[in-house]
């Protein structure tokens, strides 16, 4: 599991357990090829988030959610079924849709992969963060109750969330 380590008197470095944790910086600014964020004061965010505008020269990259994406490789799910999600799933996703959207304007790496349809009638949201998958499934829940169980695998740090309500 990641944490602070020590590496000498009163001097820490970060182990991190997220394969797509870098242990180097990007150069500033760097902007992601694929979805347009940009890595700036030392963190990713939306170029209308940034205070001033871009200079001409940037460097290009992947950020971590686009290689996670590329890569199929989420760190949550969400796991949705029942008869009364299948009678109010337009509803539900909208709602989701609506969580993801906020969370996604202030942390740009925590996005939705895929969401599939299985043959036994649940919806699989597969995201790039565990956090994310929790609070999706929290927000569901709190909108419109049923059964609700968070899963971890800390050896994979990965969020398995299950909703289900008849």
């Amino acid at each position: 599991m990641g944490g602070y380590v020590p590496a000498g008197r009163k001097e820490y470095v970060w182990e991190s357990d997220n394969p797509y944790y870098e242990k180097k910086k990007y150069p500033e600014p760097t902007v992601c090829e694929e979805c347009g964020a940009v890595f700036k004061n030392g963190r990713w965010q939306w170029p209308e988030q940034l205070k001033e505008p871009l200079s001409k020269e940037v460097n290009k990259a992947l950020c971590p959610a686009c290689r996670r994406k590329r890569d199929k490789y989420p760190s949550g799910f969400v796991y949705l079924s029942g008869k009364f999600f299948e009678e109010h799933k337009e509803e539900i996703l909208n709602r989701i849709k609506n969580v993801v959207d906020e969370v996604m304007s202030l942390r740009p790496l925590q996005r939705i992969l895929w969401i599939e349809e299985k043959e036994d009638g649940t919806t699989e949201i597969a995201t790039t963060s565990e956090h994310l998958a929790r609070h999706i499934g929290e927000a569901v829940n709190k909108a419109f109750k049923g059964e609700f169980e968070v899963k971890y695998n800390e050896g994979e740090k990965l969020a398995r969330v299950f909703w289900h309500r008849d």
